[in-house]
């Protein structure tokens, strides 16, 4: 039979029960206020109703302790019965659920007792609740009918059971107060109020103790008894509702975690990490990776030690036979059941993502730096090759000019002319070396890149770019994110518009802005945009197109800024060959 049927049924026999020694009871004895009979009364009804609510969604052995006390509770109103076996069972098992009771405070919020300290002090509950009053049977011979609001003579056993009951009850709250003070943030805030609760009960329950000891009037016990038996009906019902709410709040931010993952700002692990931290409410989670060895380690690369407090516990992440990672957490996050299991699901999901990501991140690196070096090479074939020929056949025409123009040959023109023609193409055939790969970029880096884009268009752009040096493919990047700005401008900008490039360093990211003040509504779905947005992204940055019509264009780069471990330091870079000027005719 599945759990949520067996928990129904205990739940509606218990309720049956319970009614039927409330119909059969109430109004035993001298009359008393309204407000009293159902504080003593309908205590256990809430209990039942908690238990099996808990039950049915899991908690069996919380609801299950609720269910009985709440049950056993009723024992007390047998003493009113006629027939001596009844009142005999009720008499002596009449303070049974104040051992419930304390073994209920001790098991929260797990139901489990955690060790022999905590069974050793129930079994001193139970004995002390039940022997005493067995005592008290065989020596005092009671009759009844007896009940709460029957007074009756303090006997020595009387005394005695309340004050052994009194000194249990400080015993307990002094073990939940310490547990409730030196638990972690996570187990504070789910178990706190029902501790809090527990604690309150237990002093009122202290106080009605020495009260019966010291023969107090019995109108100042039912006032320290209804607060108990009503303040316990609604406080424990309330602060296990807050409970389960805040693990069904848990649940829901941990379904959120994919959506929480949509926009990836940091490293991937990194914010799968504080994103599923944040989602389960624990900071103190971490995520560690298996190694070659077998070991675990951070996302740092430290070594994981050995988790030896039972505070904390670690939930194993796995595809099929293959170990992803192991989520290090608050223990109390094991005893959400469907949290942590979705947890664990998702995280294995994201993580299958996560490692997907890298590996096209990882692609898309390397094609843009075999993209970079496949136009270093172009180029420098280019300015080797065709362009140094080039500049031998200029050299031999101005030798032949020189001669034509000295005999007065009248080839002396068509040579000149053929002379400015190559000059052209020399010119042409530079700026496209230059456009493939800026030669300067790699010889003194982006500012000084960005210095000979501000000669070629002078009063159209200004910078501020500082000297230091990015991973080539950065600084690849960011120079075309730039040229691209500067050509939109001149292309389709108004006339007079200019241009300000900015670059900075925000971090680890380099920031790269271009600014005109042209017309604006540039299309990010054009060609060249959208190749750049692109782009950006095979180097892992992310490229914000703002262009609001009559308000200009602003492309913003975001760029990783770091070597990564791979990378050549572009010190290491080839090293720089002699270009001749512009203009040069050697």
């Amino acid at each position: 039979m599945p759990d949520t049927a067996v928990a129904a049924s205990v739940t509606v026999l218990a309720l049956a029960a319970a009614t039927w020694m409330i119909a059969a009871t109430w109004g035993a004895g001298p009359p008393t206020a309204f407000w009293v009979d159902l504080a003593y009364r309908g205590f256990g009804i809430p209990m039942i109703l908690a238990g099996g609510a808990l039950w049915a969604r899991g908690r069996a052995r919380v609801g299950l302790l609720l269910i009985i006390l709440g049950t056993v509770y009723y024992l007390q109103f047998l003493r009113l019965s006629d027939v001596p076996v009844l009142f005999a069972v009720g008499f002596c098992l009449a303070f049974l659920y104040v051992g419930v009771f304390g073994h209920l405070a001790l098991s929260v919020p797990s139901g489990r007792l955690r060790g022999p300290g905590d069974r050793v002090y129930v079994a001193l509950c139970y004995l002390a609740c039940v022997g005493t009053q067995v005592a008290r049977y065989l020596s005092d011979r009671p009759t009844g009918p007896w009940n709460y609001n029957i007074p009756q003579v303090n006997t020595g056993w009387a005394i005695a059971g309340s004050l052994i009951m009194a000194v249990l009850g400080v015993a307990g709250i002094v073990i939940v107060l310490r547990r409730l003070v030196s638990a972690l943030t996570l187990r504070r805030r789910r178990t706190g109020p029902v501790w809090a609760t527990m604690i309150i009960v237990g002093g009122l329950l202290i106080v009605s103790a020495v009260a019966s000891a010291t023969g107090r009037p019995l109108g100042f016990r039912f006032g320290v008894e209804v607060l108990m038996f009503g303040g316990a009906a609604v406080g424990i019902v309330t602060a296990y509702l807050v409970s389960v709410g805040m693990r069904w709040r848990s649940e829901m931010r941990i379904a959120e975690l994919p959506a929480r993952l949509g926009g990836l700002s940091a490293p991937p692990l990194e914010a799968l990490q504080a994103a599923l931290a944040e989602a389960a409410g624990d900071p103190t989670l971490r995520l560690l990776l298996p190694r070659h060895d077998g070991t675990l380690a951070d996302l740092a690369g430290r070594p994981a030690a050995r988790a030896e407090d039972p505070a904390r516990a670690l939930t194993r992440v796995a595809r099929g036979e293959e170990l992803q990672c192991v989520i290090e957490h608050d223990a109390a996050l094991a005893e959400g059941g469907r949290a942590i299991a979705s947890a664990t699901a998702l995280t294995g999901l994201v993580m299958a993502n996560v490692r997907l990501y890298m590996q096209v991140s990882e692609s898309r690196r390397r094609l843009l730096e075999a993209e970079l070096a496949e136009r270093r090479r172009i180029e420098r074939a280019l300015h080797d090759g065709a362009q140094q020929g080039f500049f031998v056949v200029l050299t031999l025409l101005g030798m032949a000019h020189s001669q034509a123009a000295a005999e007065g040959s009248p080839l002396a023109g068509q040579l000149d002319t053929a002379r400015s023609r190559l000059t052209e193409a020399i010119k042409v055939l530079r700026d496209l070396s230059q456009g493939l790969h800026p030669r300067s970029l790699v010889e003194h880096g982006l500012r000084e890149t960005v210095a000979d884009l501000a000669r070629h268009h002078p009063g159209l752009l200004t910078y501020e770019v500082p000297g230091r040096r990015w991973p080539p493919d950065v600084e690849s990047t960011a120079y075309f994110v730039i040229a691209e700005g500067v050509t939109n401008t001149i292309k389709h900008a108004t006339p007079g518009a200019t241009v300000h490039v900015l670059v900075a360093q925000d971090g680890d990211d380099l920031v790269v802005e271009v600014a005109d003040n042209g017309q604006g509504v540039a299309d990010p779905s054009g060609g060249g945009l959208r190749g750049l947005t692109e782009r950006v992204a095979a180097a892992g940055g992310a490229l914000v197109i703002d262009s609001p019509p009559g308000a200009g264009t602003r492309l913003l780069a975001r760029l990783p800024g770091e070597f990564p471990s791979d990378a050549p330091d572009p010190a290491q870079a080839d090293p720089p060959q002699a270009v001749p000027p512009e203009g040069d005719d050697r």
